[in-house]
């Protein structure tokens, strides 16, 4: 398998689940000029299946296809927490990130806007953060903390492929939101996570730059 794969994005989290399950991959690297002169949608993980290669892309779509090949990381339809672990594996990439992508959307908006009128998109950001974003966000941070309150993963007591997959949106919000500090069982579950010896195998082989990442997602708010 190879997994094409773009530093500092969402696609570490393939990264990291490949490192858990112990599969034997090849790793490509872009930056973001490199990612800019491909065609390539990240992550992308290059599949050989008999005498050809299938080409899979979207981030649940590999984790789920990853998992169930190796029977690992997944819940079955009989667990008690099968629920949680069916509602976050796709609140993920359908309800949380898409706030946080809009954050950088209207962040690129202003950093594009000529510098003269760039006050106007500057308002219209601020606008937008404190009226519908940070709000939103903060709900659905506050929903999440509640969560992990009582829970040790988001499936109950069990790590699996959904803790993979809500880290990013997660982490990138601790930067994005304002006052994230307040979510006390997020940032506990970020320490219990980040202290997995895949997860930390992951961020050397994907050469993840932790300062790139915050100032990235900081300047959103």
């Amino acid at each position: 398998m190879i997994l094409h794969h773009l530093q500092n994005s969402r696609s570490q989290r393939i990264l990291w689940l490949l490192e858990e399950l112990e599969l034997s991959y090849e790793l490509k690297l872009y930056d973001a000029t490199q990612a800019r002169q491909t065609n390539l949608k990240f992550p992308t993980l290059d599949i050989p299946h008999y005498t050809q290669t299938i080409r899979l892309t979207e981030s649940s779509a590999i984790v789920e296809y990853l998992c169930q090949l190796c029977q690992k990381l997944i819940i079955p339809h009989k667990h008690t927490q099968y629920w949680n672990f069916c509602f976050y594996s796709h609140y993920s990439d359908a309800s949380l990130m898409p706030n946080l992508a809009l954050k950088q959307v209207f962040q690129h908006i202003k950093q594009q806007t000529p510098l003269l009128v760039r006050f106007v998109s500057l308002a219209f950001q601020s606008a937008f953060n404190r009226a519908y974003l940070n709000p939103e966000l903060h709900r659905q941070l506050k929903e999440i903390d509640t969560h992990l309150s009582t829970h040790s993963y988001f499936a109950g007591d069990v790590f699996s492929y959904v803790d993979i997959l809500m880290w990013f949106p997660i982490y990138a919000a601790s930067y994005a939101t304002p006052q994230f500090t307040q979510y006390q069982s997020i940032q506990h579950y970020f320490t219990q996570k980040q202290s997995r010896p895949a997860f930390n195998a992951a961020m050397a082989r994907g050469q993840w730059s932790a300062s790139y990442f915050e100032h990235y997602w900081s300047i959103t708010q």
